[in-house]
């Protein structure tokens, strides 16, 4: 399951319980996120979990719901980093919330109705995280007396076509 983008496990619920769906893990701690990429979802939430963890959570307005376990966007190795489909964590979650919930095997088109017992598996953070705020932060700071240099010599450059 590492590293692909294509679920093997979903949560399946009638598509007139997509928004409870959404407010109820957005009041279980998780957030609308703007950092990712769309794939025609109507709600891309996130929740930071342990470590550098997070659960990114996409849902359709069919009804779908797509979750899997990521570095978190606060790190470089989101863009490549590892990720593993999960359906538990937001499954038990929806309990409250909405009832007719199924998870389901994509490429089978099977689902089942309960989840009985969860595995546990323990997930390695990578060896060195990269923050990439600061990235930005210093590049904008060593950035700006070229741009300042760049935009004074335009602004000379026009004035001198204008004479």
């Amino acid at each position: 399951m590492r590293g692909s983008r294509n679920p093997i496990f979903i949560i399946k619920i009638p598509p007139y319980r997509v928004h409870d769906a959404a407010m109820g893990l957005i009041n279980s701690g998780f957030r609308k996120t703007m950092l990712s990429v769309n794939k025609g979802e109507v709600y891309s939430l996130v929740m930071r979990i342990h470590g550098p963890w997070e659960i990114h959570t996409r849902i359709f307005s069919d009804g779908v719901i797509e979750t899997e376990i990521e570095v978190s966007r606060e790190y470089l190795q989101h863009i490549i980093g590892p990720r593993f489909n999960i359906v538990y964590e937001v499954y038990d979650a929806l309990r409250h919330f909405v009832r007719e919930r199924r998870v389901c095997i994509k490429p089978l088109g099977r689902c089942i109705s309960d989840v009985i017992e969860n595995m546990r598996i323990q997930l390695e953070a990578p060896r060195a995280l990269i923050p990439w705020k600061p990235i930005i932060v210093i590049s904008s700071v060593a950035l700006i007396p070229i741009i300042g240099r760049f935009s004074f010599l335009h602004f000379l450059h026009v004035n001198n076509h204008s004479n």
